[in-house]
């Protein structure tokens, strides 16, 4: 829901960026639509849209240079890095979106984990998602994920989450199915 209501507000921003006079908008309308490109991970738009700023509007406002900030860290899979550039006090235009763009980032990188990992350090868990302490026990709780207690770092075991099995369809159903389709289309 909130993705489409982000496409939605895109589309509308790039109507108003081609239809503006000069071709130069608003500081405002180029940060939410930078900010939307980055929640949509559209990097390649976002890439051609810091060009297409003005150099005056860039070097004079210090929320679209963090926002590129963020661009390079998504853009070179930085996820340390991105936590650090995210932590900014943005503009209320932005800052639901960017807060979201966090969330998703962190729901991101923990469905990750979970596929990929088989044990991880919670240190390393930490900066990945840029959670405390007390966060990781949270999130393991509620995943079901294993925390081996010990020395610090502790060690985490994540359990993969499981797989949906293909359809298994045989070839007499395919066939069986093409022939009714072709029936149909015959009557």
């Amino acid at each position: 829901m909130f993705f489409e209501k982000i496409r939605q507000l895109t589309l509308l921003l790039e109507r108003q960026e081609l239809e503006a006079p000069n071709g130069i908008v608003s500081v405002q309308l180029y940060s939410e639509l930078f900010a939307a490109y980055l929640y949509q991970n559209d990097l390649s738009n976002a890439r051609y849209l810091w060009k297409r700023i003005p150099p005056s509007v860039k070097t004079g406002h210090s929320e679209l240079e963090q926002m590129y900030k963020v661009f390079q860290c998504q853009w070179n899979n930085d996820t340390a890095g991105f936590y650090k550039a995210i932590n900014y006090d943005w503009s209320k235009h932005v800052s639901e979106l960017m807060f979201e763009l966090k969330e998703k980032m962190q729901q991101e990188t923990v469905n990750l984990i979970g596929r990929a990992y088989s044990s991880i350090f919670e240190n390393v868990l930490a900066e990945m998602t840029n959670q405390t302490p007390d966060m990781i026990d949270e999130l393991c709780k509620n995943l079901n994920w294993e925390i081996v207690e010990g020395p610090r770092p502790r060690l985490i075991l994540p359990k993969h989450p499981p797989v949906d099995k293909p359809l298994v369809v045989t070839a007499e159903d395919q066939l069986q199915k093409l022939t009714d389709f072709v029936s149909f289309l015959e009557n």
